[in-house]
């Protein structure tokens, strides 16, 4: 009789929330992304997410249902530039979502990307900027390019064996240059790439990208797995190469922060020497520079990546890159490199036709509630955008699957050029613009010039380029925190005479 009678109020419950969810919610009038999307984040944003597929799925949606789409019962997926730059304005209401965020703390101390606090997170920032403003990253020029020629130098000798995968060269180049700045010490990626190998935790690192949404959705799980793969460890030796290599990265990294401490082992100018202790905790600048080798070596790395290859299929843009890098005498100096029109252009170009840094940056709205798109959403409703989807946006960008720098070299201001960089947002707006900008912008500078003054590059399979300027379309991916290419891209060096 019990049972039963629980079986009624528990379809009854069932019932009724579907009723609410579907028809009564203060969302029902917002178009969902899927029949289930009202019923449980679980059964369409989970999924979807999981398969890297959420922010490739959405802007067709979008374009079908209009600015606001409904993802989950109490989740809004946007995209509309105008509600973009109200959501991300300076001193906006919208706090980020505790939910997705803490899983990016790292031992407990929120770094920039993941503190949730806005006065915090302000504070933290005008901390860093000694280190990350415009005025302050050309100095970071020689660290870079000890780690650019030593990666050069490493392509010499791994051409020769066939084409170069770009995936793990251009991670080996930016873990290497985010650790050094970081720590004080190159962590070893470019040594495992000589070796024919790639290290442990960056492997590890990029895989964790695709791993987010179990990481967001089920915390306590991923918790009990982690613990539980410890001691196996401990007890048989069998190592989780998810865990051991974390570990194992810990150890490396708290060894680090021992020797910043000591003045006759301290390393060169670094991230930690700069900032433990005087601005921030010793633990919460480890935190950060912790935090600095996932984002700044997965976006930056697959930047790089994409540019190289697409130029590999371009040949006239890339000779006249050449020309333009050799006329200007091969400049180091970020202000000179960055008045070299081409390599600004194919370098803009490579940022936004990659959209690497692929996450939707969920907001909540502010209690009280708050008007978007002509729908008025209750406080506590979790609203999110990816800003790739504005570097894609056909208005803004024209055939935006190719490859085109030669959009950039136009400086005119017209209707076309103001919208075009309008919707340039590759390192989000406001208050949680990516604090890397400067330093991603100067890797890449002279990543790619470097590069290109050793060697030209040409595409694996000539018979796919039907004329000197062919554009590469983008290849076939996922989108998960960052974006990842289902094929390898592959090129083929030639050193120059």
């Amino acid at each position: 009789m019990g049972l039963i009678i629980f079986i009624v109020l528990a379809s009854a419950a069932a019932v009724g929330w579907l009723i609410y969810t579907y028809f009564l919610s203060p969302l029902a009038s917002i178009p969902n992304a899927g029949v289930l999307a009202p019923v449980s984040r679980l059964l369409w944003e989970f999924p979807t997410e999981y398969q890297g597929k959420i922010t490739l799925e959405l802007p067709k949606l979008h374009q079908k249902l209009g600015p606001l789409v409904r993802i989950g019962p109490n989740q809004i997926s946007f995209y509309s530039l105008d509600i973009y730059k109200t959501v991300h304005a300076p001193n906006s209401p919208f706090v980020k979502d505790p939910r997705v965020y803490n899983q990016f703390v790292q031992d407990g101390h929120p770094a920039l990307f993941s503190i949730t606090d806005t006065k915090e997170h302000a504070q933290r920032r005008r901390h860093m900027g000694i280190l990350f403003n415009r005025s302050k990253v050309p100095a970071l020029t020689e660290m870079m390019l000890e780690q650019i020629d030593k990666w050069v130098k490493c392509l010499g000798a791994a051409k020769g064996k066939g084409p170069i995968d770009l995936g793990p060269s251009c991670r080996a180049l930016e873990s290497d240059i985010v650790s050094t700045f970081a720590f004080g010490n190159a962590i070893g990626g470019i040594d495992a790439l000589q070796n024919g190998d790639e290290l442990a935790v960056i492997k590890e690192n990029d895989l964790k990208s695709s791993k987010m949404p179990v990481y967001v959705n089920f915390p306590l799980a991923v918790d009990l797995w982690h613990s539980v793969a410890t001691w196996i460890y401990r007890l048989s030796g069998w190592e989780v190469s998810s865990v051991t290599s974390s570990q194992r990265f810990d150890k490396w990294a708290d060894s680090q922060l021992i020797a910043t401490k000591d003045s006759e082992k301290a390393p060169r100018l670094s991230f930690l020497k700069v900032m433990a202790g005087p601005r921030v905790s010793e633990q919460s600048a480890l935190s950060e520079a912790k935090e600095m080798l996932g984002p700044g070596t997965d976006t930056t790395s697959a930047t790089l990546a994409h540019i190289i290859y697409a130029l590999s299929f371009n040949q006239s843009f890339q000779v006249e890159l050449v020309a333009e890098l050799d006329a200007s005498g091969w400049p180091t100096d970020m202000s000179a490199l960055e008045a070299i029109p081409r390599l600004v252009a194919s370098v803009k170009e490579g940022i936004r036709w990659t959209g690497a840094a692929a996450a939707m940056l969920p907001r909540i709205i502010p209690r009280g509630g708050y008007s978007l798109a002509g729908k008025h959403l209750p406080g506590g409703t979790m609203i999110s955008s990816s800003p790739i989807w504005y570097l894609r946006d056909e208005n803004a960008f024209p055939d935006p699957e190719c490859y085109r720098p030669g959009r950039w070299l136009v400086q005119d201001k017209n209707e076309v050029t103001s919208r075009r960089d309008d919707y340039y947002i590759p390192f989000s707006k406001g208050a949680s613009t990516c604090i890397g900008n400067h330093f991603a912008y100067l890797e890449l500078f002279l990543s790619l010039s470097q590069m290109l003054k050793r060697y030209s590059i040409h595409p694996i399979n000539t018979s796919c380029v039907d004329t000197p300027d062919h554009e590469a379309v983008l290849p076939p991916r996922r989108e998960w925190v960052a974006a990842v290419p289902i094929d390898q891209l592959e090129v083929v060096l030639q050193e120059r005479s």
